[in-house]
């Protein structure tokens, strides 16, 4: 288990397929971070647990995009789960559902 971002406010800690994140994913502690997935993240599927991320705005869905896009084109699927609702407002606003599969209902 690995964990990364503690000092910018946020954490990433990887877990045998499951990405969790915590804290406040905002463009102060997200500036100069690379939007690539980690290295030790291997597929073929992927959970990203957003249950204890306390704020995001729009800097941290466009890292998480970018983790995305990443993350594909690596052959790896990501699935969201318990996405902050603020979250999932953002991906209706900007017409991103498609891009970022969200699961609902685990909240």
């Amino acid at each position: 288990m690995k964990t990364f971002g503690a000092e910018r406010g946020w954490t990433l800690r990887l877990e045998p397929g499951v990405i969790r994140l915590k804290g406040s994913l905002l463009r102060a502690g997200l500036d100069g971070q690379p939007g690539d997935l980690p290295a030790d993240v291997v597929g073929p599927a992927v959970d990203v647990h957003l249950g204890q991320v306390e704020r995001i705005d729009t800097a941290g869905l466009a890292w998480l995009a970018a983790i995305q896009a990443d993350a594909e084109a690596k052959g790896i699927r990501l699935r969201y789960t318990h996405a902050p609702q603020a979250m999932r407002q953002m991906l209706a606003v900007y017409g991103l559902e498609g891009l970022m599969p969200v699961e609902t209902g685990l909240d």
